[in-house]
Formats: C-alpha cells, structure tokens, sequence
C-alpha cells in the first residue's frame, strides 16, 4: 500500500530509486501473496494460543493451505508409532474414506517420508519426473503432479508432514515453500504444547489419585486400630477381628496365622460371607508359599498374578478351612506379623479371580493393617483377663482376698499436654488435625508425639497407643 501512495511523489522527484534496489524488490504480486502467508500464519498462531484443540488446529491449517496457495490438495500426515508409515490425519480434496485411514511410506517411499530426513521443505514441480523418492499411491490416484511438503517437527522428534498439493505442474516459489514450513512449525508448536499439557495434567491427576489413596489407607488404618484396640481382649476373638477388616477393603479372603508351641499354628479365616472360623495345622518349613516363607525369610510375599496351584496350596493348609470354590487363578499378598523386630505370624490376602492384581499400594496397606493386628494380638496374648485374675487371686491360698499380689508396671510419666495429644492420637487424629484443635503450631505437636513415643519405649505411633492402653492410660 505504501508504494502505491509515494509512487507518483518519487517519480517526480530527484530522490529516485536505484536501478539496483529496484531490481532487488520484488514485484507487486509476490509482496501481496507475501502478505497473504504472513497473516495466514498469524490466525493459525492466534488459534494455537487460544488452545484450539489440536484435529481442529490440522483442519484451520489446511484449509490456510487450500485458501493460501490455491492448490486442490492438502493434508496433515502423522507418523505412526512404528515408524515405517505416516497416516492421514487431517485434508482436503481427498477422496471420502482417506482421512483417518490412508497411509503412504516413509524415507523414500513417498515425498512426504522423503520429507522427514530432509532439513527443511521439499519441492516437487513434476511427480512424474522425480527421482528423489517414488510417488505414494495416494498421490497418483488422485492426479497429483507437484506439490510442496515440510516436516512438522515437536521439539527434536518428529510428529508428522504437512503438505501442500496441486493435480497440474507447477513451480512453487521460496517464499510458498517457506510459507508451508512456517505452517508445520505453528502446528509443531501446538502439538508439543498439548502433548507437555497432557502430561501436566496426568501428572496432577496421578498425583491426586496417590493423595487420595494415602488419605483412603490413612482413614482405613485409623479406624482399624480404633477398632483393634478396643476389641475384646481375647486372643481368638483378636484374631478373627483382625481377619474380617480386611474383607472386603483388600481381599475376598483372608488368613491370619500365628505360630504356637513351636510347630503349631492357629489360624483364623475371614472371607466375603462374612463368615470367620479358626483351625490349626502343622507347620511345614519346607513349604514353598505361604505363612512358611514368610517366616523363613522374614519378608512379605506378592504374588500380583498367582496360579489355581499356588492358592490352592495355600488354602490346603487347614484343610477344611481352605478357599471355598477355587477355581481360578487370583493374586496373593501374605505379610510378617511382626513387633519389635520378632516375628510370631503371618497375615495373608487373596483376591480371586482374574484382572484384580495386587500392586504396591495393596503392600503398603497390608503391611499397615499388619501391624495394627500384630499389636492388638500380641497385646490380646498376654493380657490376662481381669476376671481370671480375681479368681486367681482368690483361689491362692494362704493370701487375703483384698490384698492381692498384681504384678506392678512402672507407669511412664506424661504431661498433661502429651496427654491430650495422646488421645487425640488414639482416635486417629493427623498431627495437623490435632495442632487445630489443640491451638498448637503443628511442630510442637510433632515434638510432643516423640516425647510420648520415647516415654512409652515406643517405635512408632501405633505402637506408642497400644502401649497406653497396656498401662492403662487410654481407656479400651
């Protein structure tokens, strides 16, 4: 627009220009179709901006191409996953049925594979006539004789080709060429953004998902030491509450077995009937799976896909006690019962059936709903309850009734404060849950909880709240 206002001003002035700055211009046409691939480009970038969705970003792209260069054919070329293939992904001109379907080679097979090794965009005046690569059938059954193609590149891999067609000879110009690349890396750009947003997303939706999971595991295991602690502190009936909270939350069926007298275990069965029972079986050292290995190499067993045999040796344990109906294949989890470093037993999960494998997250709740039971067990294996104690008490002879000799416990000494953060422990209270309630800075709540673990000889919070209830400083 410019030349055309000062045209008369310089052509009746002495500041005329040079015959060689004149030459160097180029003409009217080429500066307007200039224009035209510059402002095709910046709409096709405003798009990429706005977070068009990438299959209408490839449509937006070739139609620039159609409108643009006035060629009957274009199209957006993705490279499949194998590498030996690009697929139409996205066209126009083409027959009904191409897009979304065909394929044309890679390397020399056809221009557009011819494309991607290239270093910037290929041009082809006569398909007929060219040796550099061979013509993809899909071009000639189209009748295309030229055409131009660029490789849409997502940083340094390669995503696909964008090209540029036309069904009669014709010489495409530097700057159309240009133009066509300048496309592929708008489109190049796009589709890595979208493909770093994906991830970002993913990432933010995994990461939420593991949060909601520890919350999940964080909530059953709260509730399952809640409940544990306050059983009843008979030892067989310990046991078969520790069976049946894990049916359903992790298994259809669960084992708890806790070795006696040397060779002997007591087991305690829970499944989804709802139904528990106990039995005991001898222990067999040699036993490849199960409560033997375990206790033999002190480590759980996982088994994410195990076979009909492998349960079915497992449940043949106990004889009748065994999985009801099994008959096909599951996956297995059995985790040491363990406190203070000895280990006394075993808790095990099956899920029957196929496509419900365990993963690390089952682990880490089981060896939490583990640890819990060992505590509550152990506790329920030497408590002595307060009524066999008074008769015991009684039935002495030669000792007052109302003088009775009860072993003494040196009771650990607590703040009022550790106190209060003890029972919110005791309840299942995080420790910013407790600093809220408590008005404390969630620090000063964490140095309370260590001072409450060190006082009860304590490794860990669990533990530290079975202990109390032991010395009676929480109520059952």
């Amino acid at each position: 627009m410019w030349r055309t206002w000062y045209t008369p001003f310089l052509e009746g002035s002495a500041l005329k220009e040079s015959p060689i700055k004149a030459a160097r211009r180029p003409p009217e046409g080429d500066l307007e179709a200039r224009v035209r691939q510059q402002e095709a480009v910046a709409k096709l970038g405003k798009s990429a901006l706005s977070r068009t969705a990438i299959p209408d970003l490839m449509d937006e792209a070739v139609g620039f191409l159609i409108r643009t260069l006035g060629v009957s054919h274009a199209k957006v070329l993705e490279l499949l996953p194998e590498g030996d293939a690009l697929v139409v992904r996205a066209g126009v001109g083409w027959e009904s049925g191409v897009v979304g379907v065909a394929t044309v080679g890679t390397n020399l097979e056809s221009q557009a594979g011819y494309a991607l090794i290239s270093d910037g965009p290929v041009v082809c005046d006569d398909l007929h006539r060219e040796i550099r690569f061979k013509g993809a059938p899909l071009l000639h059954d189209h009748g295309i004789i030229s055409g131009v193609t660029a490789a849409i590149l997502t940083g340094d891999l390669p995503f696909g080709v964008l090209g540029a067609h036309a069904q009669e000879p014709r010489r495409f110009s530097q700057s159309e060429a240009r133009f066509v690349q300048d496309v592929a890396d708008v489109l190049g750009a796009a589709i890595a953004r979208s493909a770093a947003d994906e991830r970002s997303r993913t990432a933010l939706d995994e990461r939420a998902e593991r949060a909601e999971a520890a919350e999940r595991r964080f909530r059953f295991l709260a509730r399952a030491n809640a409940l544990l602690s306050a059983s009843s502190a008979d030892y067989p009936t310990a046991l078969r509450n520790a069976a049946r909270l894990a049916v359903p939350t992790i298994a259809d069926w669960c084992f708890i077995d806790v070795v006696e007298d040397g060779a002997r275990i007591r087991r305690a069965v829970s499944d989804r009937s709802g139904g528990t029972s106990e039995a005991f079986y001898a222990l067999d050292p040699k036993s490849p799976h199960g409560t033997p290995k375990v206790l033999r190499d002190g480590r759980p067993e996982f088994v994410s896909e195990a076979g009909e045999d492998l349960l079915d040796s497992i449940a043949r344990e106990d004889g009748p006690y065994g999985l009801p109906d099994l008959r096909d294949s599951g996956s297995f989890l059995c985790v040491p019962l363990r406190v203070r470093q000895k280990t006394f037993g075993t808790m095990g999960f099956i899920n029957v059936g196929p496509g419900r494998p365990y993963g690390p997250e089952d682990l880490a709740l089981a060896e939490g709903l583990s640890h819990c039971a060992a505590l509550a067990i152990e506790t329920a294996r030497h408590h002595v309850p307060e009524l066999r104690l008074v008769r015991e008490l009684l039935n002495r002879p030669g000792q007052p009734p109302n003088t009775p000799s009860v072993p003494s416990v040196d009771t650990p000494d607590l703040t009022r404060r550790q106190f209060e953060v003890l029972n919110l422990m005791s309840e299942g209270h995080p420790a910013r849950q407790i600093a809220a309630e408590l008005h404390l800075s969630e620090a000063t709540v964490r140095n309370h909880i260590r001072a409450v673990k060190h006082a009860l000889d304590a490794r860990s919070q669990l533990e530290a709240i079975a202990r109390a209830r032991k010395f009676g400083l929480l109520s059952t």
